[in-house]
């Protein structure tokens, strides 16, 4: 299977405020070499612009963030959008901090189960975009673990994001592994040190463990490896380049 990169548009959130905008920094990252892309942040641009945009740029729109409110208020407007966006995957960018507990996660998943498989009877799945929270213990049980055994593997999928994962402590290509079958989009992000601090920064510019995380993506099934950087001192699309180019040359597309 290809290896596919493509660009998570947060990266690059400051240039993407008016469709106009948009517009101009999609054509950027095709310039770049990226193929794919995921909607987040983009809410505010007509999805009908959006997709003529994308189908334009021979863009592929693969994973979107939604807010929680409209999963929970608007799930036939999300199912619509997704599909006129060409976009089989619809997430959710973290876990509402009013959930964040023992409790509180399990009635996320219990929540989150009906709103997957109702995407599922429309051709779409659900995906859970974590942080460093989740690997907080409840009774020696990690959040993200009560998330995987709580729900269905079929429709609730999970956007795992390197950073993060090694942020709270915890080993990406192990957990990548462990969700195998269950992660269609990765975040792609690396970490480095810079005055005693944790940064995020460029892939395979960081240190974090990329030969074992790339063989455990293959292993795992992963289809869209996406390129993130929340913040950092690198412009934005500086960073995007950085890292496409370093993955093209790692035997990515």
């Amino acid at each position: 299977m290809a290896k596919i990169a493509g660009a998570q548009m947060y990266t690059v959130r400051d240039y993407t405020k008016t469709p106009e905008e948009l517009n101009a920094s999609l054509k950027k990252i095709k310039e770049m070499g990226y193929t794919t892309f995921q909607a987040s942040g983009l809410w505010h641009v007509p999805v009908a612009e959006l997709a003529a945009m994308s189908r334009a740029l021979d863009l592929k729109i693969v994973l979107t963030h939604t807010p929680y409110d409209r999963f929970v208020n608007d799930l036939d407007g999300v199912i619509k959008d997704h599909h006129d966006l060409g976009c089989g995957i619809a997430g959710i960018g973290g876990l509402p901090p009013q959930y964040r507990s023992a409790d509180g996660y399990v009635a996320f998943a219990s929540e989150f189960t009906k709103i997957a498989d109702e995407l599922g009877k429309n051709g779409l799945k659900f995906s859970y975009h974590n942080h460093h929270w989740e690997f907080q213990k409840y009774d020696g049980k990690l959040g993200l673990e009560i998330l995987a055994e709580q729900t269905s593997p079929e429709n609730f999928l999970f956007t795992l994001d390197t950073y993060w994962v090694q942020a709270g402590g915890a080993d990406p290509a192990t957990w990548i592994r462990k969700l195998k079958g269950r992660i269609d989009a990765i975040h792609f992000k690396d970490m480095t040190i810079i005055d005693s601090q944790q940064i995020m920064t460029e892939v395979l510019e960081g240190n974090l463990q990329w030969p074992d995380i790339f063989a455990a993506c293959e292993e795992a099934g992963v289809k869209w490896y996406l390129v993130e950087r929340d913040a950092g001192p690198t412009d934005a699309f500086d960073s995007l380049r950085i890292s496409y180019d370093n993955l093209k040359k790692a035997g990515f597309q």
